[in-house]
């Protein structure tokens, strides 16, 4: 290896390591060449990734003149298919011929910087509702899509509509119902700048316009518990364009119906919520990374029901999942909006923002937690640099919604 070459490599080594913040590079002996070819794209051209174990990294590639020549330090770009159902971004470690005319092919797994390289690109766009698979985590379980209009330019697009109705198991062996329905528009947000020897920033964020209504009934008795329910999960692997390259974005979501309750209350209530939260992770060169949630124009709408007893109840939909570029930088957050009541006594809602009757003090709280991580998987020759979860700051907000001092029905006061 010439002396330029060899500079070349431990540049881009070091460079990497500033980005993760892990300090000095490695000694020349441990770096290489840079990748010898342009990236494989598989599921284009006639070739296609025809089998391939995740926990060995052996892959086999169909024939054809591009697999023919793939060479050790090449990026495979692999779009979904029947072995890589989510996608796959390698790198080739070894490679040698199969029957057939086939590749097969040793790998690790590859990194978005490793793909993009000194590239520049830019995908901000909405993910199609129908391109979601549904699995039930309850029986009953309806899926449906429902137009959402866009207030500037009124246009419509499809919101994916989960509605569930089922019965929830409570600790003192009772059960109480509960069912909801979640509409959510979600959207990606990737931003990618490379340079010859080093990465200048990078941007990915998951947004969504979201509705959750829910109904909650049933007596809790019980110490500070907290009931976690899943009523579906939903995935997805679409394919975006970045720089001229397929990239896949892997979206895996749950919804809970979730209740934490202290006390011994008996509900009957229903809530509405709208929102269009989001969460983000930027890197820019020299500041490295930071992590920020927002949480949009969130809108409680009025409760209606009852609610009585002594105690602390808090009842939501929340929403846990992961969003990554081919799980190779991405976030993990858990999103959810809930109401909650204090009580001594008894409370009956008018359903305006109001009571009807009530004896005892109540408070009524509408809220927001939006919490989770940033994961940023970078590799290069073949060692993880990186491999942590960067934790958000966690956002959280509560606001009085009602406060009844309980005194008589005449000292009735609201905030909304």
């Amino acid at each position: 290896m010439s002396i330029r070459k060899k500079t070349a490599s431990v540049l881009a080594v070091t460079s990497v390591l500033a980005l993760c913040g892990l300090g000095a590079a490695p000694s020349a002996s441990a770096a290489a060449a840079a990748p010898v070819a342009a990236p494989l794209v598989t599921g284009t051209g006639g070739v296609q990734l025809v089998s391939y174990d995740a926990k060995t990294g052996a892959a086999v590639l169909s024939a054809g003149t591009a697999s023919a020549g793939v060479k050790v330090g090449q990026v495979i770009d692999s779009l979904p298919c029947a072995a890589a159902p989510d996608g796959a971004l390698l790198v080739v470690t070894g490679v040698r011929k199969a029957a057939d005319g086939k590749m097969a092919v040793s790998t690790r797994p590859g990194a978005i910087n490793e793909l993009l390289g000194s590239k520049s690109a830019s995908v901000n766009t909405a993910l199609s509702a129908s391109s979601f698979d549904v699995t039930p985590e309850v029986s009953g379980l309806e899926v449906s899509y429902v137009p959402r209009i866009d207030g500037a330019s009124a246009s419509a697009s499809m919101a994916l509509k989960l509605s569930a109705d089922t019965d929830i198991d409570l600790p003192d062996g009772t059960s109480a119902e509960f069912s909801g329905s979640m509409e959510v528009a979600p959207a990606i947000d990737f931003d990618y700048t490379g340079a010859v020897f080093d990465v200048q920033k990078a941007h990915v964020g998951f947004t969504a316009d979201t509705r959750a209504d829910w109904h909650v009934k049933g007596r809790f008795a019980t110490d500070d518990a907290s009931i976690k329910v899943p009523l579906a999960s939903l995935s997805a692997s679409p394919v975006l364009k970045a720089a001229g390259l397929p990239v896949v974005v892997n979206l895996d979501l749950t919804l809970y119906a979730h209740i934490t309750a202290d006390g011994e209350v008996t509900v009957d209530v229903e809530q509405s919520y709208a929102d269009d939260w989001g969460v983000y992770a930027d890197y820019t060169k020299g500041s490295g990374w930071s992590r920020s949630t927002d949480s949009g124009n969130e809108t409680a709408f009025p409760v209606k029901g009852s609610i009585s007893g002594e105690g602390d109840i808090r009842t939501g939909l929340l929403t846990e999942g992961t969003v990554a570029i081919f799980d190779s930088l991405g976030v993990k957050a858990g999103v959810e909006p809930y109401l909650r009541t204090t009580v001594s006594g008894k409370v009956v809602f008018d359903g305006e923002g109001g009571v009807e009757s009530q004896t005892g003090p109540v408070e009524l709280y509408g809220g927001l937690d939006v919490g989770g991580a940033l994961f940023a998987r970078l590799r290069i020759l073949g060692t993880t640099l990186f491999e942590r979860d960067l934790p958000f700051t966690v956002y959280r907000e509560e606001w009085p919604l009602l406060s009844v001092p309980g005194t008589s029905d005449d000292e009735v006061f609201a905030d909304s």
